[in-house]
């Protein structure tokens, strides 16, 4: 693996990245916009669970952080599509680069985006939203890291058993989805019927809400949070896996069709 490689494919990744001004918007604006709209309503869920002081954004913030990062992990896959479609893919190939490079080069824009945005969007949550951490401000930063990673997993996962952009998005959508309201992101476990409290568990997204629950309302610090983080961790290297039993470099993707 060479380091000057990869930072060079990283660099590249977000020129492209942020020249999209939608990129901003989507990660950034709507989450801020869905906290303002539905806070009130999440504060009488909190105060019904046995939190009468909470505004709200004690669930908003993390729920709308986790949600929209969820529906941002197939970034990733859409870059190697991209390339294929744009003629590319066989030049970066032939380059200079081990395949470990061209890899790294892709996902860890990816990573660290997500982070960025969940970061950005707890630290404006104060400001903004009155919004307050009652436990360890570290095992926030790092249930962000491992959930980070666990959903960048899942999106390389999808762009594996992928062959059209269609597919990808078909597949990336409906598991965001998914995570975003089976996990218990923007709709509290304890509101949901019971067969989907049954099937929340099944989503990383499930035991993300959880640590920062622990955390934000509960005061929790790293030892309240390591069974969650160690499940997140289990769905991200089950993820890997699949990735890694199914993605080949040299498959074909096609761009459109």
């Amino acid at each position: 693996m060479s380091l000057r490689a990869s930072l060079a494919i990283i660099r590249h990744e977000f020129r492209v990245m942020f020249t999209d001004p939608s990129t901003l918007l989507f990660l950034l604006i709507m989450p801020l916009l869905m906290v303002a709209l539905m806070r009130q309503l999440f504060a009488g869920a909190l105060a019904a669970e046995g939190f009468p002081g909470a505004n709200g954004s004690e669930f908003a913030i993390p729920g709308m952080a986790v949600g929209f990062a969820a529906f941002g992990v197939s970034y990733a896959g859409f870059t190697f599509f991209r390339d294929h479609g744009w003629g590319t893919w066989d030049r970066l190939r032939a380059a200079p680069v081990t395949s470990v490079d061209l890899i790294a080069g892709k996902v860890v824009p990816t990573v660290s985006v997500t982070v960025a945005q969940l970061a950005l969007l707890f630290l404006l949550g104060g400001p903004l939203f009155d919004f307050r951490v009652s436990g360890s401000i570290v095992a926030i930063g790092l249930i962000i890291v491992v959930l980070a990673l666990s959903l960048s997993a899942f999106g390389m996962a999808v762009t594996a058993v992928s062959r059209t952009m269609q597919q990808l998005n078909a597949i990336g959508s409906v598991g965001a989805f998914g995570m975003a309201m089976l996990g218990g992101a923007w709709v509290p476990v304890a509101s949901m019927p019971g067969w989907a409290q049954a099937i929340a568990p099944a989503m990383p997204t499930y035991w993300a809400m959880k640590a920062f629950r622990s955390v934000i309302l509960e005061g929790g610090g790293m030892g309240d949070v390591m069974v969650p983080l160690l499940v997140m961790a289990g769905f991200g290297v089950a993820f890997t896996v699949m990735a890694a039993a199914k993605f080949r470099l040299e498959d074909a993707k096609a761009y459109y069709g």
